[in-house]
């Protein structure tokens, strides 16, 4: 990429509360070989405190304070926008619960220039308590099942996967292309978490762009850190309801009538015997409600925040 037009490449961070994992996130970003211009950090329910801590450690960037949580779509739409309003070419999507390698944006950059119209390259994600296990390398999204999964997941780094298309790459880590956000459009903000990135990749490659996962391990992902489920394939409350809401309300809004049909018995039986897996017997209570409530939910339409 050296040998042409510089470009220039904006990080995004969508943080809310766990302020000592949003600096390791952001202090990864600072150690990056690649120097964004700028980092932009969406710091929602954050004390004064702790937002003058954050602050300081992004001096020269910005950090964007909301009071509220909003949720993670609408942060990185709002995040992005301001990125592309200062000329970004290239915007890095990071959770604040993960942290690159110096070189991954250097090297999807450079992954990215041996295609065509290549909307956004993700690397291959270890688990930050565990590296000796994959949590992504590469994604697959059923189009008559509307179930979606990771390639390689918890397989050993040292096996990676090689670098391939892929149907969606998740917002954890991601280098999306300025024109393509511009031509796909934003993250769908009703969504409020989850399956934006698969709902987003869907419509990206419905566009006639390429999403490629990158064969080499440069991101470790402190997984559902803020559910208090680090490292567990358990379900938290909140992340039962959104990841049985979104799916199904995926499925209901396609168009083709067979599609439709179909996807929707797919998150009813697949999807949702999945994540009922995921559940303790002694959450039945609280997460199995939450599944409860998420497939009523989406198969009504109330979207947003959860009520």
């Amino acid at each position: 990429m050296s040998d042409g037009p510089r470009v220039r490449v904006a990080a995004v961070v969508v943080a809310w509360r766990e302020l000592g994992a949003t600096l390791e996130a952001v202090e990864s970003l600072l150690a990056s070989t690649t120097a964004f211009e700028p980092i932009v950090c969406v710091a929602q329910d954050y004390d004064p405190e702790d937002l003058r801590t954050l602050e300081h450690a992004l001096a020269g960037h910005e950090v964007i304070a909301l009071e509220d949580n909003i949720g993670f779509a609408a942060a990185v739409n709002l995040a992005v926008g301001r990125a592309l309003a200062c000329g970004a070419d290239w915007v890095l999507l990071l959770n604040n619960d993960a942290t690159i390698d110096p070189s991954c944006v250097e090297r999807c950059l450079a992954e990215a220039s041996r295609h065509q119209r290549v909307a956004a390259v993700g690397p291959a994600i270890a688990y930050a308590h565990d590296p000796s296990r994959l949590w992504f390398a590469g994604a697959a999204q059923s189009r008559w099942l509307a179930v979606v999964w990771h390639r390689g997941h918890f397989a050993r780094p040292g096996r990676l996967p090689p670098s391939a298309d892929s149907d969606y790459i998740p917002g954890c880590c991601v280098l999306v292309a300025a024109s393509a956000w511009r031509d796909v459009g934003p993250l769908r903000e009703d969504f409020f978490m989850y399956y934006e990135d698969a709902e987003w990749g869907e419509r990206a490659r419905a566009r006639g762009w390429r999403l490629r996962y990158l064969g080499e391990m440069l991101c470790l992902h402190a997984m559902a850190l803020s559910s208090g489920q680090q490292g567990s394939r358990l379900l938290a409350e909140s992340a039962a309801y959104y990841l049985e809401r979104n799916p199904l309300r995926y499925a209901r809004e396609t168009r083709r009538v067979l599609l439709r049909l179909s996807r929707t018995a797919g998150v009813l039986t697949v999807w949702t015997g999945y994540n009922l897996t995921r559940v303790r017997p002694s959450q039945w209570p609280t997460v199995g409600r939450a599944v409860a409530q998420g497939l009523r939910d989406g198969w009504n339409g109330t979207m947003g925040r959860r009520p």
